[in-house]
């Protein structure tokens, strides 16, 4: 009975202290619960917690007890100890230990000994429905339906106006700057005397209307409406004004550039040509693809297409500037007389004559601006190419120097070999020499169509002869017979010609340098 009571006591005075260090013991993990109800351990913790509640030899010790001796005592008295190492660790009490350390008592030979164990903490279980989101019910995806179909609100109505205010607010200043600019190299053409034309070449479309089918311009220009007219040999479309007033008589202004052709290059002169004419500047930039602020007009060769703008009281740049694009349309439907819609006139011959066609369109008293430069700029001839070349008269001890001197800068041409290369335009814009470049061609030009200086009739057949073997070659005859070879579908063979070959069958010049020597003679006259 006496031991019985002494366990009891000791129990009595034990549970007062195991409920004050449970209470003084650091926060513990969620996942450790203190429950003699049977339930699935979480982690390593749990089942070490299960341990300790379960074992009753233990269950008096609190955790944090670092050693307690044992007293050597009768078996019958073995609760004492606990107690006693009870008492101790209320007195000096061990510092708070992390969440994850838990200490175990250990007896071992009669000696209690804390055993500390540090175990990871349980993860935290994430919710099945915090990583999905919520799908919409048929319910609520009905009623965004029925919303979609709403009309939009006042709010949203006014953002939709604000945002196309501000979008016509910025294409208004775009088309104002490119009038300020335009206006700009318009000054600069009046200072220098010629202006740079765009190069049919770069304005390449990506169909050709078919010839059999009836024409639709809103097909190729949609959003404007065109009032169809015709000329002579033309089919003009202007834009239905909305505001001022328009140029008059501008299909006379078209028939009389293309005379100006007719009196030089009759034979390049092809079918009727259509001509799109916007109401303004402002509209041209607008809506025509490839405009550019400083053009007055645009060429589409392979669809024989031109395309300019009305500028009421400038009808004679408009004719000087439409003879120029005409000129491109003729030239490269001759030399494209397969109807392949490849651009085939060689760039120097093209532009020059584009130019030439242009100054002859110009009607002052003092010749266009090209030939107006031609008279007074000191254009001279590379030193380089003054050297002896094959083929040149300069290699047999010439003893003039085949140069033009003028007084003023020296603007020095290039030479004819290298300016004659596909490329050279490009290669001349880099280096910020596109008017010479322009100016070279059309004094090359002009020397070919015009070598004496006038416009007979035998220099147009020269050059007449010199453009068709370019386009077309010359047809292959049989040695033994003459007769005109045939290939095996009963078609006429045709050989052809380079631009060497071609001026030296049409001019006797044999070489590039013999061309240019010729230049050089007629230039210093």
């Amino acid at each position: 009975m006496k031991k019985i009571a002494v366990a009891l006591l000791a129990a009595v005075i034990g549970l007062p202290v195991w409920g004050q260090r449970q209470s003084a013991a650091p926060d513990v993990s969620p996942s450790i619960r203190v429950s003699t109800a049977v339930q699935t351990p979480q982690s390593n913790i749990d089942l070490l917690k299960k341990s300790l509640q379960t074992s009753s030899s233990v269950a008096g010790v609190a955790t944090g007890v670092s050693t307690a001796p044992a007293v050597n005592q009768p078996a019958a008295a073995a609760p004492k100890p606990a107690a006693a190492s009870t008492t101790t660790a209320i007195a000096a009490p061990k510092a708070v230990l992390p969440a994850n350390t838990l200490d175990m008592p250990l007896e071992m030979d009669g000696t209690v000994k804390s055993v500390q164990t540090t175990v990871a903490p349980a993860a935290k279980a994430v919710s099945a429905t915090a990583k999905q989101p919520v799908k919409p019910t048929e319910l609520e995806k009905d009623i965004e339906k029925s919303n979609a179909l709403l009309p939009k609100s006042s709010q949203q109505q006014a953002d939709a106006a604000a945002e196309t205010a501000t979008e016509d607010a910025a294409a208004d200043a775009e088309l104002e700057y490119a009038v300020k600019m335009l206006e700009k190299s318009k000054e600069a053409i009046q200072t220098v005397g010629r202006k740079i034309p765009p190069s049919a070449a770069k304005n390449r479309p990506a169909t050709v209307p078919a010839p059999n089918k009836k024409f639709n311009p809103n097909a190729y220009r949609p959003g404007v409406t065109w009032v169809p007219s015709k000329s002579t040999h033309f089919d003009i479309y202007t834009q239905k004004r909305t505001s001022g007033i328009s140029s008059s008589n501008m299909a006379m202004t078209f028939e009389s550039a293309y005379q100006t052709l007719r009196r030089f290059i009759p034979w390049m002169m092809s079918n009727r040509v259509r001509v799109f004419v916007y109401q303004d500047y402002q509209s041209y930039l607008r809506h025509e693809p490839n405009a550019k602020a400083w053009t007055r007009a645009l060429a589409y060769p392979t669809r024989g297409e031109i395309v300019v703008y009305d500028e009421p009281g400038k009808n004679q740049e408009l004719k000087e500037v439409f003879t120029h694009e005409l000129t491109h349309i003729f030239t490269q439907q001759f030399f494209d007389s397969h109807k392949t819609g490849r651009i085939m006139t060689p760039t120097w011959l093209d532009e020059g004559l584009a130019v030439l066609m242009e100054d002859q369109a110009y009607n002052g008293l003092k010749g266009g601006p090209w030939n107006n430069d031609f008279k007074t700029l000191n254009f001279q001839r590379d030193p380089s190419t003054e050297v002896a070349t094959f083929g040149s008269s300069s290699m047999f001890g010439s003893a003039k120097k085949l140069t033009s001197k003028r007084p003023g800068k020296p603007l020095y041409l290039v030479p004819f070999a290298e300016f004659m290369q596909e490329g050279s335009l490009s290669t001349a814009e880099g280096q910020g020499k596109t008017q010479d470049w322009y100016f070279q061609a059309y004094v090359m030009v002009r020397f070919l169509l015009n070598p004496a200086g006038g416009a007979s009739p035998s220099n147009r057949m020269q050059f007449e002869q010199f453009t068709r073997l370019l386009s077309q070659g010359e047809a292959v005859r049989n040695p033994t017979t003459g007769f005109l070879q045939k290939d095996s579908r009963g078609k006429t063979v045709y050989q052809p010609y380079s631009v060497e070959k071609a001026l030296g069958r049409a001019y006797r010049y044999n070489t590039i340098a013999n061309f240019e020597d010729n230049f050089w003679r007629w230039a210093d006259k």
